[in-house]
Parts: structure tokens; sequence; C-alpha cells
């Protein structure tokens, strides 16, 4: 019975929050051993009110109970998740401040027969009734400590009750909680009765054809061209030029400019150029019409000063240009990245191509053919509503096995195409993420809302009343929120 009791602690139910706040008081020994001293620390305030590490306050005893939750969970108790347990438990001690406030505004307080009621489980034998032997056993000190933690329950619980709702009932009527409209709600239930699902293929951008590739680069092997250079870069115009006359007069040396002024926006730290085929070297300029003076060096020779998109630098040809082998695999994956990166419509228009011609082949020959000529995975899509944002108050749009349609969810594109379908039409080519992808209406299923999936709705819109409430709470100018600073600057510097 005496760990009951010390597991039991202040029984603080907190509504808002995933986590039951089950006190296991913090001691005065860890406060000292985080703080220095026993006198506690504050992470904060709200509405002026200090939010304080010490012995016994709703603070520290959320602490002590997300640091047991994270261990019974198995997690582990690094840097990281000490972080996260202190800010959880601002949240909470914060939550508690206020709803103890908007409670005491009230004017209610827990009687005495409530707090009895709530006690009497805790006396229970294992017959289910009240032994005054187990009653008798608990010091007069542990009982009142009870009857404090029971009151304070019985606080959260009357806010919560009044604001977000309970299980008590009265036949249909509820006692407590915000009063919703039952249109909205039938409305909400009702988003789950006409679910939709799909048959898909999709185009993967990533598998860019190489012949293609190569095609591409040979058309333009000039961009693929790779320079030997180095350069020296600074901020100001009137340095770099100064810096040209002392190279000039050879006051200094290449190397030594490098060393001592230069930026390394583009190089490494001996100046070299670090991107060097001549589509790079061409995007690092102002004005791409100065590269010729650039492709014109011969070896050993130095620029004027040019222009570049983080200053001004001077460039030294440090060896002979290397035209591109299109035969080459370096240069293949560099005119991949060039497309990837500045030609992408390029690979869009390939695939949306061949997704056409799918097109043209399922309309003819069915969609599984179409898919086996075209060489593509047929993937289905079960049935869901229509649900933006994959909202938790319906059924979401399930995309595990067709990765294409990952983001489908918020895509008003598809959206509207896929719930404006008729049964076995067949979608035009469009572009998710980074597919190109077909999809055919396979089925329309027709669900009306039941008692049950109502009931889910309402407990879902509760749901959504918490969040709220908890968003506007902590994002409140009553809350002063501390912990990150003392957390790093205090805890972590001990």
């Amino acid at each position: 019975m005496k760990n009951k009791m010390l597991w039991v602690g202040s029984v603080i139910i907190l509504i808002l929050s995933v986590i039951c706040f089950v006190v296991f008081g913090v001691g005065t020994e860890l406060i000292r051993a985080v703080t220095g001293e026993g006198n506690g620390i504050s992470f904060g305030k709200y509405n002026g009110k200090d939010i304080v590490l010490a012995p016994g306050t709703d603070f520290a005893n959320a602490v002590q109970n997300y640091t047991n939750y994270y261990q019974r969970q198995g997690q582990e108790l690094d840097q990281s998740a000490y972080f996260y347990i202190y800010s959880y438990a601002f949240n909470n001690a914060v939550q508690s401040a206020a709803y103890k406030d908007a409670v005491k505004k009230s004017g209610y307080k827990p009687s005495a027969a409530e707090i009895s009621r709530v006690m009497l489980p805790y006396f229970l034998n294992a017959d289910g009734k009240y032994d005054p032997k187990l009653y008798s056993q608990i010091s007069n000190a542990d009982k009142e400590s009870l009857k404090s933690d029971i009151s304070k329950q019985l606080v959260w619980q009357r806010f919560s009750d009044d604001n977000f709702g309970s299980s008590k009932k009265l036949g249909d009527y509820e006692f407590f909680g915000l009063k919703s409209s039952e249109k909205e709600t039938s409305f909400l239930a009702s988003l789950n009765e006409e679910k939709r699902s799909f048959d898909t293929v999709s185009f993967d951008k990533a598998a860019y054809p190489e012949s293609e590739i190569k095609k591409f680069g040979s058309d333009n092997l000039d961009l693929f061209t790779s320079y030997s250079l180095s350069m020296i870069t600074v901020k100001e115009e009137a340095q770099a030029k100064k810096l040209a006359g002392q190279l000039a007069n050879n006051e200094i040396t290449f190397d030594d400019a490098v060393s001592e002024y230069s930026e390394k926006y583009y190089t490494d730290g001996n100046g070299k150029v670090k991107e060097n085929f001549a589509y790079q070297v061409k995007e690092n300029l102002a004005n791409t019409e100065d590269f010729s003076k650039i492709d014109s060096l011969a070896k050993d020779a130095l620029s004027e000063v040019i222009k570049t998109n983080n200053g001004y630098s001077i460039y030294k040809c440090t060896g002979d240009k290397t035209a591109a082998n299109i035969e080459d695999s370096a240069t293949v994956d560099a005119v991949k990245k060039y497309i990837t990166t500045n030609e992408s419509k390029k690979i869009e228009d390939y695939f949306i191509a061949k997704a056409n011609d799918f097109v043209a082949k399922a309309k003819a020959d069915g969609f599984e053919s179409a898919a086996k000529a075209s060489d593509v995975e047929v993937v289905s899509i079960p049935a869901f509503p229509l649900n933006y944002g994959n909202a938790s108050i319906a059924d979401t749009l399930n995309s595990s096995e067709a990765k294409a349609y990952a983001s489908a969810s918020t895509n008003e594109d598809f959206l509207k195409k896929a719930f404006t379908m008729k049964l076995n039409d067949i979608s035009e080519p469009m572009v998710m993420n980074n597919y190109v992808t077909v999809f055919q209406l396979k089925g329309i299923q027709n669900d009306k809302a039941t008692e049950d999936s109502t009931s889910k709705v309402k407990i879902e819109v509760i749901d959504y009343d918490q969040s709220g409430a908890q968003s506007a709470l902590l994002s409140s100018s009553k809350v002063e929120n501390n912990v990150a600073d003392v957390y790093f600057n205090k805890f972590l510097s001990k």
C-alpha cells in the first residue's frame, strides 16, 4: 500500500497533454544538484508569477513525471531528452497555473465529499470493498497529502470538463463541455461517406535515361569543358584592384594573396576553384560576358578584376583546359547534375511524353495492358475521402505504396480531378513531386455515417479544441518562456 501511495502522489490529470501528471515529487537534492542551491530556480513566468523548479512545485513534479515516462518507454535520457522534458514540464506548469486561476475566479472549490469519493478506490480490498484497515495503515500526513493532490486533480478536471467535455451523460445529454452544432457534427461525419480508390502508374524523373543525358551533353559540350583555375575574391573592388597592382609589380605572390586576403567562396583553402566546368565558372560571374576573359587566359596568366556574385575576383590559369568527353562517367554525372538543376523542364517534358503515350495505350487497351507495354508498375491507392491535408477528423489518403502521392492530400489539382472523375476515367499526366503520374478511378464507395463514426468525430473535435486552447495559452503574452536559456546556460554549464 505504501508503494501505491508513492506512485499516486498528486494525481493531476493534464487534459491537454498526452501524459497523465502522476507526481513523484522532486527532492531538494535534485534541485541543489542542478541549481547549486535548494530554493529553486525560475524557468519563466505565467501572468507575472515565476514557474519555479523547487521541491513540491507543479513544475518540479512534471519534470520528474516526464523523466519517469521516458524511462518507462526505454528512451535514453541524454541532454536532448532532458531539454524536451523541461520544455514539456514548463508547458504543463503554465497550464496548471492558468487553469487554477480560471477555476479560482469561478469560485469552485472541491468539497470534502468529492475528495472522499475520489479517495475511496485507494482503500478497496481484493473484493472491491472499502477496507478500514488499509485506511488506518496510512499516516495522517500521507492522507492529508493525498487529499491535497486529489483537490488539485479535481480543479484540473473541473476546468477540463467545463471546457472540453467528459464522458458523463444523462441519456444523450452531455453534462459538460463546449456544445457543437449537430449539423456541424453531421457535416464532419459525412466527410467519410464518399471514398474513391485509384490505380496509378508513375514515371520517376530520377530515372532519366543515360542516352538522353549523353545526347544533351554531345549537343552542349562547351558547357562541360573543365578549367584549371585559382582565384582571389575580396568584397571591395578597390581592394581587388590594389591586389591586382601588387601582383603585377611582384609585390605579393598569388598564393600569399589567397592566404591573406581571399574569401573562399568558390575555392578550397589554397584558392583552387572547386567547381570548374565552364557552366559552373559562368554561374559565379555577375556578368557572363566576362567568361571570355577567363577562357582566353594562357597558363600562369592572371585576369583583370572581374565582378563575381560575392565580390570582386582575380583568376589565375594554372593549366590547360580539358574538352569534355561524353563517354567519361564523370562527365555524364556532370551533365546529369546540370540538366537536373538547370534544365529540369527537359526531364519533365520527356516523362510527360511517355505518360501521354501510356494514356493513349490505356484508353485503347486498358490500364493493366498499357502498364505492361510501358514497363511500369500499377500501384493501387485504397479508398479515401476528400480530405485536404489528411486531417485526423476523417479517413486519410494512404500513399505508403504509391510514393509519388506522398503529398497528394495537399495537391488541389489532384484532388479536384480525383473527385470529379467518372468511374474508370483515366487522368491526363500530372506532375507530383519527382514523378509524372497517371491515375484511373477504380471505385466509388458510399457509406452512411453511423452513430459510432459520429461519436468519433465528436472526440476529434474535442481534441482540436484542446490543441487550440493549448496553443493559444502557450503563445499568450502572459507566458515568459526561458527554458532554453536556463537549461543551456545554467544547467549544462554546471
